[in-house]
Formats: C-alpha cells, structure tokens, sequence
C-alpha cells in the first residue's frame, strides 16, 4: 500500500473513531438532569429546548454550518493536509470538561465540552491552515446552543428598557401615556371621560421585550456581516449593532400595536381577556425581522459610505504627496 492510501486510510479511521465518539457523548450517554427527576443525553436536551421559540433557531444551525463549510470547500482544498498536537490538547481538554460537566450536572459544560472537542480534531486532522479557513463555521455552531440562563438574567431587564423607551417615544410624540412596571397604558383624559388604559393597555410580557426575536437576530445579524462585508473590522462593527437593531425593531412592533390598538380598537390589535393575543398581534412579529433586515441594510451602507471615502480621503492626501515631492 502507498503512503498516501495508508494516509488517507489513517485518516479515515481517525474520523469514524471521532464521529462514533461524538454520536456517544451527544446522543447515547446521559449527561445531566438540570432540575428533572433523571438524566437526559445533551441531544434530548437540546431536542426538548428547540421547542421553544426562543431557541427553534437552533436547529437550522447543522445545515447553515453545513452550507458554510460546503461553501468554503474550493478554499480549503488546495490547503495541505497537516496535523497539529494543540488539537490533541483540545480534545483531552474537552474530555475533562465532559466529565466535569456529567459530575456537576450542567449542560453548559457539555456544550463547551462538544465545541471544544470538535475545534480540537479539526486541528488535529486537518491543522491550522484549513481550520482558520473553517472558524467561522465553528463560531455560527455555538448558536446551536440554547442559553436558558440569559432570558432569566437579563430578561426582565429587557422588559423594564422596552417600557421605559417606548413610553418616553411616545410622550414624545405627543400621546400621553403612563409606565407602571412592565405595562404601559394611555393616561386619563378627565374632559373625555377616559380613564387610564381605555386608549391603549399594554403589558410587555417576556416574548415581547425582544428577548425572543434577539437571539435569531444575532444568528441573522452574524450571516448577514459575513456576507456584506469583506475585513474582520467590517463584519464586527456592523454585528455590534445588533442589539440596539433588536431593540428598536421590537420597540416598532410595540409602536405599531399601541396606534393599531387606538385606532381599530384593544381587543383587535392586541387580543382581549378570552383570546390571549389576537390574530394581528401574531403577524407583527413577522415586522420585527423586516424592520432588523432594514436597518442591518441601511446600518452597512452607512459603514461602507464611512469607510470608504476615509480611504479615498486618505488616499488623495497621499496622492498629491507624491505629486509634490517628485521633481
């Protein structure tokens, strides 16, 4: 047999070993019981959180990496084959964190575990060449993984902001409106007879403080700079405006709730005490994205408009430096 068969055979047999590894640790070996009564493997885990809108993004995650990684693979090809012992070192490092995550009976150590795992048999198969050209695949997994513990943490937070900044927009344009924890009503008008809330009551449940629509739009926002934008400085910048594009695009959707509920009427826009929401509350969801989609467009137009005439600047200035030192 030639070297380059036994390479290739080698190679192959490292990667069924890793794989049926992977399968065990993922899908057969349970891992933790978070706060039920037995332990559940890392995919039932993930199976039972994907049912959640929060985190049903998750599962488009194998096909967008697999797209990326297909997308690369004219890239990657002409790279040599090489292998590189801090993939080693990962991978014995991601085993630790397994068994640390399986005796504290936390997920998020598996997760990190699995991430972990699968940066170091890249290297270690592939080596640093072809794994630089693969890490943003391996950066979009990790949204993969659904972090319960941040809509607890920061979700009430998210709440109180939305109220907050919704109420001071609309006093601002004129309709009085009064914040009372995580609601939001239209003020009392004693000449009309209208007491508060008759105009408009709105209270910002969990789903509409943003916290729903933030985590597909920081899957949405990362595609979306990978793809308009050329420099790592680029593609960072325009993903740093994600959050506040999240807020103001579900401070919209609440926006255009409240006029819809003043103008049509409570129980159409928003839903009454018998039907939880109503039919046109459902579809305004669908405006959080398009509005994000806008202002993501007009937010990279604005840094490529930036960038650009900074280097046509710069380089006219360098230009005519030239032009005045030749003799």
């Amino acid at each position: 047999m030639s070297p380059h068969a036994t390479a290739f055979l080698r190679n192959a047999l490292l990667v069924l070993a890793l794989g049926m590894a992977l399968l065990l640790l993922v899908g057969v070996q349970p891992y933790a019981a978070g706060y039920g009564p037995f332990r559940r493997t890392l995919f039932d885990e993930l199976l039972m959180r994907w049912k959640d809108p929060t985190w049903q993004h998750g599962a488009l995650l194998p096909f967008i990496v697999g797209y990326l990684i297909w997308r690369r693979r004219n890239e990657v090809a002409p790279l040599p084959v090489s292998s590189s012992r801090r993939g080693v070192v990962l991978i014995g490092f991601a085993l630790l964190l397994y068994f640390a995550g399986f005796r504290a009976n936390n997920f998020y150590c598996g997760y990190l575990a699995i991430m972990t795992l699968l940066a170091g048999a890249s290297l270690w198969l592939q080596g640093v060449p072809r794994s630089r050209h693969l890490l943003f695949a391996w950066l979009m997994l990790g949204f993969l993984w659904p972090l319960p513990f941040l809509e607890e943490s920061i979700g009430y937070q998210m709440r109180l902001m939305m109220v907050k900044t919704t109420g001071f927009v609309l006093n601002a344009a004129g309709v009085d409106s009064l914040v009372s924890g995580t609601a939001l009503q239209s003020m009392p008008n004693l000449e009309l007879g209208r007491k508060a809330g008759d105009l408009f009551s709105v209270g910002i449940a969990a789903p509409c403080s943003g916290m729903r629509s933030l985590f597909a739009l920081l899957v949405v926002g990362a595609l979306f700079s990978y793809f308009r934008q050329r420099s790592l400085g680029r593609r960072l910048a325009l993903f740093s405006t994600i959050l506040p594009i999240a807020i103001l695009a579900n401070m919209t959707r609440i926006l255009v709730l409240i006029f819809a509920a003043m103008i049509f009427g409570q129980d159409w826009a928003i839903g009454d005490a018998e039907k939880e929401v109503s039919a046109f509350h459902e579809l305004t969801g669908i405006l959080v994205f398009l509005v994000a989609l806008l202002l993501l467009q007009a937010a990279s137009w604005l840094l490529n408009r930036l960038c650009d005439g900074l280097g046509f600047k710069r380089a006219r200035v360098i230009t005519r430096q030239v032009v005045s030192s030749a003799p």
